[in-house]
């Protein structure tokens, strides 16, 4: 029987106001502090770069499971741009990466929180978020920020785990916290190569939200159209 779900974070419980918004803050943010320290760089080659940087991360993570934190990804960024940090200058761009979420707040998906407060009397939540250059520390602001925080009993981030869905280390990490078996639990999420194929990968059921993706090819135990597909398959499958 169902007794738990989890759910990814990015496009799944949150989203960006708008296409590449937040990066846009973090390409004005580092331009502004390496101006400030003396390494100026034109902001379409750190654009370029941070792009680049943005493409490693994902088939690092997509591919291998494997996860390069915000500062692994300043230092490549910095190599890239040929500029050697100070400690001080390290310490600016992190912050300032690594929080450019902040000042471009994301929304919560519609629907998302009165699902969640109905999901919570059936089965117990927990998240499961590859971070990129948003680490869980972030992450966890955004979440009470938007109210949604609450409704999860255990946060989970590549970050602080040191792998990405779809290593099967983050789920079994997830399901060992809420106290329950791959098969009693289900996982939520629209990455049909992280959040599907890593759930199945340790015998938890997945349900993957298309966001009108073509579903031919994704073997996954239900296609999530709108939330209302998500609260009568979890009263079905715990019997409710």
């Amino acid at each position: 029987m169902l007794k738990a779900v989890t759910f990814d974070l990015w496009n799944t419980v949150i989203k960006e106001q708008a296409a590449n918004s937040i990066q846009t803050v973090v390409i004005d943010r580092l331009t502004n502090i390496l101006a400030r320290h003396e390494v100026a760089r034109p902001k379409e080659t750190i654009r370029h770069v941070s792009a680049r940087c943005r493409d490693k991360v994902m088939n690092l993570q997509v591919t291998e499971g494997q996860e390069m934190p915000p500062e692994e990804q300043l230092a490549w960024i910095l190599d890239e741009l040929n500029i050697t940090a100070t400690d001080q200058l390290m310490t600016e761009l992190y912050e300032a990466y690594t929080t450019a979420s902040l000042e471009q707040m994301p929304e919560a998906m519609p629907g998302i929180g009165p699902l969640l407060e109905e999901l919570k009397k059936y089965v117990d939540l927990a998240l499961i978020c590859n971070t990129g250059r948003t680490p869980g520390s972030t992450a966890r602001v955004i979440l009470e920020r938007l109210g949604l925080k609450k409704h999860f009993s255990h946060l989970l981030f590549s970050n602080e785990v040191g792998v990405a869905k779809p290593h099967p280390k983050i789920f079994r990490q997830a399901l060992a916290a809420l106290g329950v078996q791959p098969q009693e639990a289900a996982h939520i999420g629209d990455d049909a190569r992280t959040d599907v194929k890593g759930a199945r990968s340790i015998g938890m059921q997945a349900l993957w939200l298309a966001h009108g993706q073509p579903v031919e090819g994704v073997e996954c135990d239900l296609v999530v159209y709108n939330w209302e597909d998500v609260m009568r398959w979890v009263k079905q499958e715990t019997g409710t």
